[in-house]
């Protein structure tokens, strides 16, 4: 900080402590304090560039864009009054004479810096260097600038979907949300990684709203040591889906203490199918067609056929509990999914079809699957 320049001119350091966060602007309240603390070469330019900084600042925090694609100073500052709500009536108030003259400030100081300023264009080197008095007028006149745009942005309601102010600038609006928020949370792992998805609703807002958030950005937004922390850990490979899921021929759990230990998400890719779910096999096959797919169609670069291999795959996951546990479901979910979308299923279609498929899996078999006169029948509804 400089002390002196605070006291002659607060509004560049008010206007720095405004975002915090911004190290753009920080870099320009230095360049101004060491340029005005030392022989004032420069000192014009940096602080046209001071205020033009502030103005774009509020541009974006307003989601706005720039007046044009090489706007003057002056075309900033009026850009940015007007989404503060002063701008020039042609005379229908008084406060157009106050926002002239703030407008003419601004050209003086871009036609000032055009004409003496050492810095931004070539010069003659026998020009005479400016006064230190000249040099503290234009600091002044950007102090005088700067203390409109920030009265006027004092008494603003922020853009909420564009501000960049941090998250302690609005305690009030966060305990709104807090003290009246329904949350529900679950991980949904049908996809190619899990995400946590979040509902959020209100008693005014019932439905809510969903946000599905991948666990790498909750840790890079949220705590960046326990994100190195989880990447030191994690493998430097990764296996294709396909690679990691497909598992080739006939084989599949025999028994079902095999079956209830398969909660990792395995597809399986088999040519015929004579495992215990061989009593439904026609009556799946009929169902496969009632969802617009092939119960016969193969895969161009093996021997598997489709409902044989979605009969293989879901046998792993029908444990003697399998109707009760959730993890054995989505096991079975996922890699139903998987083996759809091997088959050229798109990701979507194959993830709907996957629920429809074990929904429709838990009516027509037994719950024990391991008592052989509980299998191959189907349960009347």
């Amino acid at each position: 900080m400089n002390p002196e320049l605070d006291e002659l001119a607060p509004n560049y350091r008010a206007a720095m402590e405004r975002w915090p966060e911004a190290p753009t602007l920080a870099s320009h309240y230095q360049a101004v304090s060491e340029a005005f603390s030392g022989s004032g070469h420069g000192l014009l330019e940096t602080v046209k560039s001071f205020i033009e900084c502030v103005c774009l600042t509020i541009l974006g925090e307003f989601g706005e864009p720039m007046p044009s694609a090489t706007p003057s100073t002056t075309e900033l500052l009026v850009a940015s009054l007007r989404l503060l709500g002063l701008s020039n009536t042609r005379g229908v108030s008084k406060l157009d004479k106050v926002l002239s003259a703030y407008n003419r400030l601004s050209d003086a100081l871009g036609d000032c810096r055009n004409e003496v300023g050492p810095v931004a264009h070539g010069k003659d080197g026998f020009l005479d260097t400016l006064y230190r008095s000249q040099l503290r007028t234009y600091l002044l006149t950007g102090d005088a600038l700067l203390a409109l745009v920030l009265a006027a942005l004092e008494g603003t309601e922020p853009n909420l979907q564009h501000t960049r102010e941090p998250y302690e600038s609005f305690v009030g609006l966060h305990d709104r949300i807090d003290n009246s928020a329904i949350v529900r949370a679950e991980v949904d792992d049908d996809g190619e990684v899990p995400v946590f998805v979040l509902s959020i609703g209100t008693p005014g807002l019932p439905e809510g709203v969903e946000l599905r958030i991948e666990p790498s950005r909750v840790l890079y937004a949220l705590d960046r040591a326990a994100f190195a922390e989880v990447l030191a850990a994690s493998t430097t490979e990764m296996l294709h889906d396909e690679e990691a899921a497909e598992v080739e021929g006939p084989e599949v759990p025999s028994t079902a203490a095999e079956t209830t230990a398969a909660e990792t998400p395995v597809a399986r890719f088999t040519q015929t199918y004579l495992g215990k779910l061989n009593g439904i096999f026609v009556d799946f096959c009929g169902y496969l067609e009632s969802l617009g797919l092939q119960p016969n169609k193969s895969l161009a670069d093996s021997d598997a056929s489709l409902a044989p291999s979605l009969l293989a795959t879901a046998e792993q996951y029908m444990g003697i509990d399998w109707r009760e546990r959730q993890s054995l479901r989505s096991g079975m979910r996922v890699a139903l999914s998987r083996v759809l979308a091997r088959f050229g299923v798109p990701v979507s279609q194959a993830r709907r079809d996957a629920e429809h498929m074990v929904s429709w899996l838990r009516i027509q078999i037994a719950t024990e699957i391991d008592n052989p006169s509980g299998m191959g029948r189907s349960v009347t509804q």
